[in-house]
């Protein structure tokens, strides 16, 4: 095994679109050029993966879903995740020196507010960031006289040791007393600055001992996924397939992007076989828990759909947020992406499927309150019918229908004698009781009708929808 004893490892150098991620610019412009650097070099890779992986058509909204945003860049390596490399480590921990957490940490070390310090430190990282190595050490050593234990200063010295005066034993002095400092303070930082040490192990040709650092690394940081990453490259250059792939298959579930960087990582070649089945069972796996909530989405669109086609039939208008076309065309899209069989096409497909399941939902219950909406008027329209037929039952039926004729008299005899006898008495007796023959018998005949065609149409109403 080669080893880098006096010069930066294959491993430490910055690949092609990284390049311009360096020292020699404010923190706000590194993040933005990391963070369109890692989508760039994201969206590349996409297009020259196995199909396993990904398909060529694979959209470009899709690729956005497993970018990094800049919140994310800003964490540093925990955010960045597998867009980490080596090669950017000093821009990286810039970044991480500008966040909260470090800030909150440091201010249990220095304990009292101290205001010339901080002035001091500000400027220190200032100079760092802007690249004037030599200005920045000289600011290092002033507060490293006054506050020994300040673990930021000591990974500070550590990158600049071993990226730019590339000097690896004094850079593992530096990262071990990082280490040492670190401990009382916070296990993350302390994570950070072992992997530092177990990357100058590894560069030494003590990989046995590197893993022990990145074991260390995770064991204090178990949330680390750039920590298992190293793991389980350690433990691939050890001979130990089954070990490497367990930690591989912890990171590509925290971060897809994993199966890009595991994909060209020369460390991994001689447990290709294993990783590519790994890449089959996760896909496998996605796929199979898609394919069952995707299946009931499709039964659940094709109740709407049937729920939206029998209101509509009964002459009922349906609002247009109860369209299932978009539904059908969504599912449809899901179903394309679960066809192409592969992991991030997969992945993309379960963030749809949840957002189509939310509409689905939405509908539903949109569907389902204008139904009650016309089922409340065609009761209402009942009641109206009901009472009225009610009312002539109360008034007696053919009692009611004699009362009338004979109150109607009041009107019809006067009138008939005024048109004359005897055919005007018959016109207006004929009149009357046509009258009190509709008003009696066939008008409330037509209501129990009307009645009727109204509760069937209830009943076809809530068939329609009660299935939902």
């Amino acid at each position: 095994m080669d080893t880098y004893t006096d010069q930066l490892a294959p491993w430490e150098g910055r690949n092609a679109y990284y390049k311009d991620v360096k020292l020699g610019k404010g923190i706000g412009a590194m993040k933005t050029i990391l963070k369109d650097q890692t989508d760039a070099m994201i969206a590349a890779q996409m297009l020259s993966v196995d199909e396993i992986i990904s398909s060529q058509d694979i959209s470009e909204e899709a690729i956005q879903e497993i970018s990094y945003s800049i919140k994310s860049v800003g964490l540093g390596m925990s955010g960045l995740k597998a867009a980490f490399e080596w090669g950017i480590s000093d821009v990286v921990w810039c970044i991480e020196k500008d966040t909260e957490e470090l800030s909150d940490v440091l201010m249990n070390i220095y304990r009292v507010p101290d205001g010339k310090m901080d002035h001091l430190r500000h400027k220190a990282d200032d100079a760092f960031a802007m690249g004037d190595i030599a200005g920045a050490m000289e600011m290092f050593a002033e507060i490293e006289l006054l506050i020994k234990d300040d673990f930021s200063i000591c990974i500070s010295y550590g990158m600049i040791y071993l990226f730019h005066k590339i000097d690896k034993e004094q850079a593992l002095v530096y990262f071990d007393r990082a280490i040492k400092y670190a401990r009382p303070y916070s296990t993350y930082y302390t994570s950070y600055a072992l992997l530092y040490k177990g990357l100058i192990k590894r560069d030494l040709g003590l990989i046995e001992e590197a893993e022990k650092c990145s074991s260390e690394a995770i064991r204090l940081s178990p949330g680390l996924t750039e920590a298992m990453y190293q793991n389980a490259q350690y433990n691939a250059l050890l001979n130990r397939p089954e070990k490497a792939i367990a930690l591989l298959k912890k990171v590509i579930k925290e971060d897809l992007v994993y199966c890009l960087k595991i994909l060209w990582e020369q460390d991994f070649r001689q447990i290709s076989a294993e990783i590519a089945q790994l890449y089959e069972e996760i896909r496998d796996g996605k796929n199979e828990q898609i394919n069952e909530t995707l299946e009931e989405v499709k039964k659940n669109v094709t109740l709407l759909t049937g729920a939206v086609k029998g209101v509509k039939k009964l002459g009922y208008s349906v609002p247009d947020e109860s369209s299932v076309e978009m539904l059908e065309e969504g599912s449809n899209e899901v179903d394309a992406l679960i066809r192409n069989n592969s992991i991030f096409d997969a992945h993309f497909a379960g963030i749809l499927l949840p957002l189509l399941s939310k509409k689905l939902k939405r509908q539903k219950e949109l569907l389902k309150m204008k139904g009650n909406e016309f089922y409340m008027d065609i009761e209402n329209k009942i009641q109206e019918l009901s009472a009225g037929v009610d009312g002539k039952k109360k008034k007696g039926g053919p009692v009611s229908f004699v009362i009338q004729f004979l109150c109607g008299q009041i009107v019809a005899l006067p009138f008939g004698w005024f048109i004359g006898i005897p055919l005007g008495i018959a016109i207006t007796e004929g009149l009357l009781l046509a009258i009190c023959f509709y008003v009696n018998v066939i008008l409330p005949q037509d209501q129990w009708k009307e009645i009727s065609t109204k509760k069937n149409e209830q009943e076809k109403l809530m068939s329609a929808v009660k299935k939902l």
